[in-house]
């Protein structure tokens, strides 16, 4: 945190002061034990209070079935808590709304404010939070530390906001590049010091993050920060994008299906516009819900075909790093990791009754090949005969370059005998398959080893390797262009006495 922008801020002459009424209601609410006499005593003080109270209890936002006249009767109906808190909000709206008014954008900001509440509201209702008032005024005041920024730091704080735009939840990620802290740290500071209610402190100080809230006032938050997803579905240039985000959460904090989260959003906007004509607040014109929310529902659509597109891409560019870790890229065959590690695991799963059989081959003269026609065409003869062994390689075995002019196949369920018989086929193939040169058709031939493991005698794949290699250099010792299958000798046997 950057302590002396944090300390400017806060100590800030220019900083909206509270009226008297405001001190008067977060006193009272600060006592538990407040009687309904006296919220209602000071209330009534302030007879544009009063009226606003009365104005928003007789509303369709409360939809009360019979006509409340006075500020006692509203207390009895509504009940303490939700009155205390409808002053609350009201007191401090009344002068927050009003200071500094070409600071920035503040349609924009009370706009996203109100539809954040009113979200936060319904969302609470709908789960049962009995702290509905609550989530309400924390959803209106959830971006104070914005009005002590924008007050405080002027020019260069209206930049990173103008820069953040309708994508609310860029903004702190903003501040915290250019000041070293966000406005949610403000806000709270600030909360505290105006010696708002707990909960609220909470609210704005933990709003973008809520799992850092904790626990017992978590539930509320995210009514909060859901409601914060909602508002950017009715302000934002990306609503497709902050209708997923609302869904999403629904979901994963509420356990709300998409059927039960839609209908939320014609209801916030329908008592949205009822608040704003009770709160008097400068939202400028509300938008058609429906033509909002269809655009939304068509750029969900199109952000659900970019990610699938995107996963596409995504996927084959695995795929792709992944051929690239395991293939040779001249050959196309399997490289030496992979085949070291396909026959470790088929090593693991071998022994009696599930033989595993390793397959060496060496180009017989490649260095002739590189020396007299060039290392292109070598590496056309190492192609062919990669081409070769994938032919005759059968299911379930792997082919792969070993290194330079050697391959090998690993070959699960092949005992010594049909993996001889299967290398003396690859040889025939071999010899029969020519590579075409300037010079013309050049005859290729190959020495092969065979080693069979069946739960005996090779303690690792190491020592498999290492027998089928000496099986090679034994085709080799024998004039090449043959098979050579490993044997181990049989232990010998103990003298007896």
């Amino acid at each position: 945190m950057n302590q002396k922008i944090f300390d400017r801020v806060l100590r800030s002459s220019r900083l909206p002061s509270l009226p008297t009424i405001a001190l008067e209601v977060i006193d009272l609410v600060q006592q538990a034990d407040v009687s309904f006499k006296e919220i209602a005593e000071t209330i009534q003080h302030d007879p544009a209070l009063s009226s606003k109270i009365l104005k928003t209890v007789n509303s369709s936002f409360y939809g009360q079935s019979q006509s409340v006249g006075t500020v006692s009767q509203a207390l009895v109906i509504l009940g303490l808590n939700s009155v205390k808190t409808l002053a609350l909000g009201f007191s401090l709206t009344a002068n927050l709304k009003n200071a500094d008014a070409d600071a920035f954008d503040h349609l924009l900001f009370w706009k996203r404010s109100l539809y954040s509440a009113v979200a936060a509201r319904a969302l609470s209702q709908k789960i049962g939070l009995a702290q509905q008032e609550e989530a309400f005024l924390s959803a209106l005041l959830q971006d104070l530390g914005m009005l002590a920024m924008v007050h405080t730091l002027g020019e260069p704080y209206k930049q990173i906001v103008a820069e953040a735009g309708t994508e609310h939840r860029k903004l702190a990620g903003l501040e915290r590049r250019e000041l070293e802290t966000d406005h949610t740290q403000i806000g709270g500071a600030l909360a505290q010091a105006w010696k708002l209610p707990p909960l609220m402190v909470h609210s704005i100080s933990h709003h973008e993050k809520p799992s850092a809230a904790p626990s017992e006032v978590q539930k509320l938050i995210q009514c909060v920060a859901v409601g914060s997803s909602v508002a950017d579905v009715f302000v934002s240039e990306s609503p497709g994008t902050a209708l997923d985000r609302y869904y999403r959460y629904a979901q994963q904090w509420f356990k709300m299906p998409r059927t039960d989260a839609e209908p939320v959003l014609n209801v916030v906007h329908k008592d949205t516009v009822e608040m704003r004509r009770l709160f008097d607040l400068p939202t400028g014109d509300l938008d058609n819900p429906d033509e909002i929310l269809g655009r939304a529902n068509e750029a969900l659509i199109q952000v659900g075909l970019q990610s699938a597109q995107e996963s596409v891409a995504l996927e084959q560019q695995n795929r792709d790093l992944h051929e690239k870790a395991t293939t040779d890229p001249l050959t196309k065959v399997a490289n030496r990791g992979c085949f070291n590690e396909f026959l470790s695991a088929r090593f693991n799963e071998a022994g009696p009754g599930a033989p595993l059989s390793v397959m060496f081959l060496d180009t017989d003269h490649f260095k002739n090949f590189n020396d007299t026609y060039g290392h292109q065409l070598g590496d056309k003869v190492l192609v062919v005969l990669a081409e070769t062994l994938t032919a005759q390689a059968p299911e379930g075995a792997m082919v792969a370059r070993y290194g330079g002019e050697e391959f090998a196949l690993v070959l699960p369920g092949h005992d010594r005998v049909s993996a001889a018989r299967l290398a003396e086929q690859t040889r025939c193939a071999i010899e029969a398959t020519p590579v075409e040169s300037e010079s013309g058709l050049l005859s290729i031939t190959a020495s092969i080893g065979v080693a069979t493991y069946d739960g005996s005698f090779f303690k690792g794949p190491e020592l498999l390797v290492k027998a089928a290699d000496q099986a090679v250099y034994a085709a080799k010792s024998g004039g090449r262009n043959c098979v050579r299958v490993f044997a181990p000798r049989p232990a010998a046997k103990r003298a007896v006495a």
